[in-house]
């Protein structure tokens, strides 16, 4: 079984393994022995034109002794000039490397042999039995076999047998046809390999193997997953460390390739993901660095600092507190006691912490007792904590920092008072008095009622949600109606719908689409909480929710992954909101993501809901003024968004936010795209996703062509959503072939009733040029809504402030105008065009 194939100066080699006699110690028996799995490389001349391909050679590989059951996997790298195998013995892998310069020095040491062999000094090895004598003699031809004989085993001996001619191994065919073509050649000497890891068998077949400086990438396949490890290297004689893997179920077609010195790519066929190899991208916790990280090649270390924890390279000193080979605990309540003696701090991993103490100002509490969720000290005889203390710590040796300080802020601090309920114990006194004793019975009594009370209106409620999260599939942006809001049913993040729910069809890839998201914006699942549903983005349910980040919880908006939703989507929309950075973008606070749980993309909560909703909404009384402050914000987002080379492809008033203060933020970037450096442009792969036709730019609707100016187009059809109100483009048009073509016979939209005409003119028809390359940019936009504006403020200050009417759906809805844009004229954004009389209806 051949595993491995590659060129290599004018040779072709294959990598493998077969199950066969072996042949030297057959001769020497004088009978067939016992079969076993031989690791062997194969050279063939890539000039080799005889029909047997007489020029091939195979040379015994030697990489974990005599019990090797496979060799399972190989590379070739090219830069160094090294195979590296991975075979498998009865109870662990093991990975050697060769240098092919020697690999190949012996492939020419064995034809050379051979070809100093006579036919009868062949036969000298059947009458020395015996193999150490072979070696002793320095008959390494006996170890040498062709398999051009139908006499077996038959050590090798001179080509064509002529005793005045040798023939190059590349140039067999001209000898022709004969009787001593003893070609095929088989070399039973092992060439030896440089162990360079030996781990466990995690997996059943080892099958792509990288190596990188460092360590090796290798992947595997067994009944229950697949599973792509990070090894390191070591010597022989000692186990090499996994430190980082990723799993999945088991797929054929998976398989895993070197995109660069410090990136990896995995895919199954139908995806594929990268994996940079830094220690803050495969290692975005210190959970993940705990797991085996620690010990990656690489040095990584975990950055404890206060707002900026992230995996680090040791050797960088941007970051302190850091520390390797054990994780800070992690401090959830420290409780004072009643008379300030005692502390007592419950959180996790608190036995990682070695001989811990508690420094408070200029005292030292000592600890009493210490295990992994809970530490206790004391103060002194005739001393107390001083409430007043400004710095408090939990110090002591942590993995490699022995110092290692842990803040303890004085808001996360509570006295036992606020915990307990109703210890009297500094009174020293206790009452036995009849009616405490009623008094307490009674309250007993009531609070266990209300315990059961309340638990069973929480079952009740959390179990409403559940429901309603699967009932609710209807709305198509937020929906901030108030409906329902009274009854917030919050359950905690670990309830959440879970991936193996046989309603969703889940991606197996999720946990290393999550290792894509930078640390920066990882949130811990548990400290969400979820509320009523908001409305629906491109990929996924939208909730209202809270963030019970540390000291400081904010309301949020979450969005989950839809049952028909795919993860690589979901991701890659969260994934591209990291790239943008302005207050006219929707920002992200970040990813959830927990195993066999629904991930959660995190964004900040826009308390007015989607732009179109807004619009439609006849209680709102928007005005001239405001429309035209949405459009220049509108406008300022995607300038940002383009700074960053990067389209949206989906801009519509849907997918523009307002928060409590009526600013708008463009959102939904579920279709939004990375452009080409240089040609910027976006070239669609497929078309199995659903596009927004009515905003869409006559380009993209023929030719599936997408630029910068492709968004321009976009833009003008949400400006004239805005002076419409939120009237539906092209009406109950539905043909999308019939849109195409009326607007490659250069019909628009029409102008909107109210709509000032100098807006319509220089932005609306400006932006719906034919040539991309005539319609304005962004900011050339802002600009001119600027000087729209400044006109209307001189010439109709009255208007601009007055409630702006929605427009009839008759009168705009149905209705196309028809716009003939000189086809010989390039777009001025500073003029306008001339506008036919008269509408048509389509």
């Amino acid at each position: 079984m051949s595993v491995l194939g590659f060129e290599r100066n004018n040779f072709t080699f294959f990598v493998g393994s077969t199950y066969q006699p072996n042949e030297p110690y057959s001769l020497v028996k004088r009978k067939v022995g016992s079969n076993s799995t031989l690791p062997k490389i194969t050279r063939v001349c890539s000039r080799d034109e005889t029909f047997e391909l007489y020029s091939r050679i195979s040379i015994t590989l030697d990489c974990g002794g005599d019990n090797v059951l496979a060799l399972q996997s190989a590379s070739y790298q090219e830069s160094t000039d090294t195979l590296h195998v991975v075979v498998k013995t009865p109870d662990h892998f093991e990975v050697c490397t060769y240098s092919m310069t020697t690999v190949n020095e012996k492939f020419e040491a064995t034809w050379n042999i051979c070809q100093d062999t006579d036919y009868h000094a062949a036969d000298d090895c059947k009458f020395e039995r015996n193999t150490t004598v072979w070696d002793a003699k320095n008959m390494l031809n006996c170890w040498i076999y062709t398999h051009a004989t139908n006499s077996h085993p038959t050590p090798c001996s001179k080509y064509g047998g002529s005793e005045s001619l040798r023939y190059d191994n590349c140039q067999l065919s001209a000898y022709g046809a004969g009787s001593y073509n003893f070609g095929w050649l088989e070399n039973y000497k092992k060439i030896p390999g440089t162990v360079e890891a030996i781990f466990p068998t995690v997996f059943d077949i080892a099958m792509n193997l990288i190596p990188t400086p460092e360590a090796y990438f290798l992947s595997g396949l067994d009944k229950q997953e697949n599973r792509v490890i990070r090894i390191s290297r070591s010597a022989a004689s000692r186990p090499a460390n996994i430190v980082w893997q990723v799993l999945t179920q088991p797929q054929s077609d998976f398989a895993i390739t070197q995109s660069s010195d410090k990136a990896v790519l995995l895919s199954n066929g139908s995806q594929i993901v990268l994996a940079k190899i830094t220690c803050h991208d495969l290692y975005p916790s210190c959970h993940n660095l705990a797991d085996g990280g620690f010990n990656d090649p690489m040095g990584c270390a975990w950055c404890a600092k206060s707002g900026d924890e992230r995996s680090i390279e040791q050797n960088k000193k941007d970051c302190f507190p850091s520390v390797k080979g054990k994780c800070p605990p992690n401090l959830k309540q420290t409780i004072i006691n009643h008379n300030s003696t005692q502390l007592n701090i419950w959180g996790q991993n608190l036995t990682n912490l070695q001989k811990p103490y508690i420094s408070l100002c200029n005292d030292i509490c000592r600890v009493t007792h210490h295990d992994f969720n809970h530490l206790e000290c004391k103060m002194e005889a005739d001393t107390k904590i001083d409430r007043g203390c400004q710095n408090i710590s939990l110090m002591g040796q942590l993995g490699d920092n022995m110092q290692f300080p842990i803040e303890i802020r004085l808001d996360s601090i509570k006295s036992e008072e606020s915990v307990a309920t109703g210890d009297d114990s500094e009174t020293g006194k206790k009452s036995n008095t009849k009616l405490y004793r009623v008094i307490g019975a009674t309250i007993a009594v009531l609070v266990v009622i209300l315990l059961i009370a309340g638990f069973l209106w929480f079952i009740r409620d959390k179990l409403k949600a559940v429901l309603q999260y699967r009932r609710t599939k209807q709305t198509s942006s937020y929906n901030t109606s108030t409906e329902g809001s009274a009854n917030l049913n919050r359950f905690n993040g670990f309830n959440m719908t879970r991936i193996d729910d046989p309603s969703r069809d889940h991606d197996l890839y999720e946990s290393t689409y999550y290792s894509m998201i930078p640390q920066e914006y990882q949130i811990p699942y548990d400290e969400l909480e979820l509320g009523r549903q908001l409305g629906k983005g491109y990929y996924g349910d939208v909730h209202l929710g809270t963030y019970n980040r540390r000291y400081d919880p904010i309301q949020v908006a979450c969005k989950m992954i839809r049952p028909e939703g795919r993860a690589r989507d979901f991701f890659n929309e969260a994934k591209i909101m990291t790239k943008f950075d302005s207050d006219r973008v929707l920002k992200l606070i970040g990813v959830a993501y927990k195993h066999s749980y629904s991930p959660i993309v995190v964004t900040e909560y826009m308390h007015n809901g989607d732009l179109v909703n807004y619009l439609r909404d006849e209680s709102n009384r928007p005005t001239l003024r405001l429309l035209l402050k949405f459009a220049t914000q509108i406008a300022e987002g995607m300038e940002h968004i383009q700074s960053r080379n990067y389209i949206h492809r989906d801009l519509a008033a849907r997918n523009c936010m307002l928060d409590k203060n009526l600013d708008v933020k463009v959102a939904d970037f579920g279709l939004c795209r990375p452009v080409d450096p240089e040609t910027m442009e976006y070239e669609a792969t497929g078309r199995d996703t659903s596009m927004p036709v009515r905003w869409m730019a006559i380009e993209s609707l023929t030719d599936e062509a997408y630029n910068k100016k492709s968004d321009v187009w976009a833009y003008g059809v949400l400006t004239w959503e805005l002076m419409t109100r939120g009237s539906l483009p092209y009406g109950s048009q539905k043909d999308v072939h019939e849109i195409k073509n009326l607007l490659k016979n250069r019909y628009r939209l029409p102008i909107p009733e109210y709509c000032p005409p100098s807006l319509y003119q220089r932005v609306m028809i400006a932006c719906w040029h034919a040539n991309p390359q005539d319609r304005p940019s962004f900011t050339q936009i802002q600009y001119v809504i600027k000087e729209i504006t400044d006109d209307l403020e001189r010439s109709q200050n009255s208007n601009l402030y007055t409630h702006y009417e929605r427009v009839s759906s008759t009168t705009n809805g149905n209705a196309m105008e028809r716009c003939t844009i000189p086809e010989t004229s390039a777009s001025n954004i500073n003029g306008g065009y001339s506008i036919a009389n008269g509408r048509e209806s389509f």
